[in-house]
């Protein structure tokens, strides 16, 4: 009866070995489409197409685990995910801590989106303006004296903030201005799109997966050499 007990318990690690290594936990922010946002209480969205599209070409199975935005690279360095895909750009500081993927999408600038009239990057100096923490316009806009920051937490939150009037203006990603005009009328507003901005998409992996950083970008290329990412690009109108 014991070697038997042995052998089951055997069979069973083996089996949750086999189970993991065919397994991948990709963490992402459910808060910034198009790229990964709810819709009927599911994860969807161009960065969520690219992971499940890797994960089929790897032969995994893929869980999503929805996360904080700033707390996405601790998840990554803890081993809590294998990977991001939340739409995030590679900066210098985070390629410090983790490795990234070559973008898969580009030229996404950034824009200045008002309610009263269009502003330019000068006109928005002693102004207050709304910027999605951690993300690239709070990166731009930092560097630049003079502007009233107000950060918040994603990218609903900077649109109904600029809506209800706490502030002049919200600078994000074109991207993320043309779906929220999918759901609102574009004519109450104004976008003044800021020359050579530009955001950055790409996957996230820990620098102690490398072999995998290898496989995953195998995938990304042969989905840009087949036309998969095209046709991704194109559902979700980033092209």
């Amino acid at each position: 009866m014991i070697k038997k007990i042995l052998i089951l318990l055997s069979c069973l690690g083996i089996s949750l070995l086999y189970a993991k290594e065919n397994h991948l936990v990709v963490g992402t922010n459910a808060e910034f489409p198009p790229f990964c946002f709810i819709e009927d209480n599911k994860i969807i969205g161009f960065d969520i197409d690219i992971a499940n599209e890797v994960g089929k070409r790897l032969g995994k199975t893929i869980e999503f685990k929805d996360i904080p935005f700033d707390a996405l690279i601790p998840a990554v360095n803890l081993g809590q995910v294998d990977f991001v895909a939340a739409g995030i750009s590679y900066t210098e500081e985070r390629a410090k801590r983790v490795l990234f993927t070559k973008p898969y999408l580009s030229d996404d600038p950034l824009v200045i989106l008002t309610m009263k009239q269009p502003f330019s990057l000068d006109d928005l100096k002693n102004k207050s303006v709304i910027v999605i923490e951690g993300f690239t316009a709070d990166d731009f806009m930092s560097s630049i004296l003079g502007i009233n920051l107000i950060r918040l937490p994603t990218q609903a939150d900077g649109f109904m903030a600029l809506k209800s009037g706490r502030a002049d203006a919200f600078v994000t990603a074109k991207s993320t201005v043309d779906t929220f005009f999918e759901m609102q009328d574009p004519s109450q507003y104004f976008t003044t799109t800021l020359e050579g901005t530009g955001e950055t998409c790409a996957l996230m992996i820990p620098k102690k997966k490398a072999a995998l950083l290898v496989d995953i970008q195998i995938a990304l290329d042969e989905m840009e050499k087949d036309g998969t990412m095209i046709q991704l690009k194109t559902k979700w109108k980033l092209r």
